[in-house]
């Protein structure tokens, strides 16, 4: 055998075995049919838990391992995911078929979320009174944001940063305090409101309050101690 066959040999084993290699690597990137119902299944529980909830939804779904030899599933297939407590993040399917074969398989899912959410704009000093200047909207992975965030502006306009705030920092309920509206020994306008009555008076506050809050508030006229919410600044409403 000359030069030129042996060549003509190894050129053409070259290209055999870069043909294998190619067709082994598109059965593994190709799902099979078990696969792609898991898959499905998965991504409409997803899409039906959430509902729209968020600005954006990506799954990550774990393949099966292929050595398990399931059989395809006639049925639709039963899902539930732990922790139960949370539907973002990584949590753990657990899938179920009934038929032909029952069998159960736990599948890792990573599921991010993202939406739209308040953030700082610019560093937020301590005691400063909120104002929608220095906040802004911005889509932020919201998954494993577990102390909770603000979907709009509106929520914290008033409100007081407990703490610095750095810049770019997602806004949660444990960096702010709502704004007083009433401070202890100031004046107030006590409504009275019940039975189709609505009575008027004035009294001095007995201790601080942000809006919403039960204040005890001395009756100026009566100098009985009475309890309301406020309701507006220098404000408060009782029942009668």
């Amino acid at each position: 055998m000359n030069r030129k066959h042996q060549e003509i040999i190894a050129s053409c084993w070259h290209a055999l075995l870069l043909v294998l290699a190619m067709y082994s690597t598109a059965l593994q990137a190709a799902p099979s049919s078990l696969q792609q119902q898991i898959n499905d299944a998965i991504n409409l529980y997803v899409d039906e838990t959430h509902n729209g909830g968020f600005e954006q939804i990506e799954v990550d779904i774990q393949p099966v391992d292929t050595r398990l030899r399931l059989s395809d599933c006639e049925s639709a297939l039963e899902l539930e995911h732990r922790p139960r407590n949370r539907s973002t993040g990584r949590l753990t399917f657990k899938v179920s078929c009934a038929n032909p074969e029952n069998w159960t398989i736990h599948v890792p899912v990573t599921i991010q979320a993202f939406d739209n959410i308040v953030v700082s704009d610019l560093p937020i000093a301590k005691g400063t009174h909120l104002s929608p200047s220095d906040l802004r909207l911005e889509l932020r992975d919201v998954s494993r944001l577990y102390g909770g965030y603000f979907k709009t502006i509106d929520e914290l306009v008033g409100f007081v940063a407990r703490r610095p705030i750095p810049a770019e920092q997602v806004m949660n309920p444990a960096l702010v305090d709502p704004a007083k509206m009433i401070n202890r020994g100031e004046r107030v306008v006590i409504i009275g409101e019940g039975h189709g009555l609505s009575i008027r008076t004035t009294g001095l506050a007995m201790e601080d309050g942000a809006f919403g809050e039960l204040i005890r508030v001395r009756n100026t006229s009566s100098d009985k101690v009475v309890e309301g919410r406020i309701t507006a600044p220098g404000q408060i409403k009782v029942s009668l």
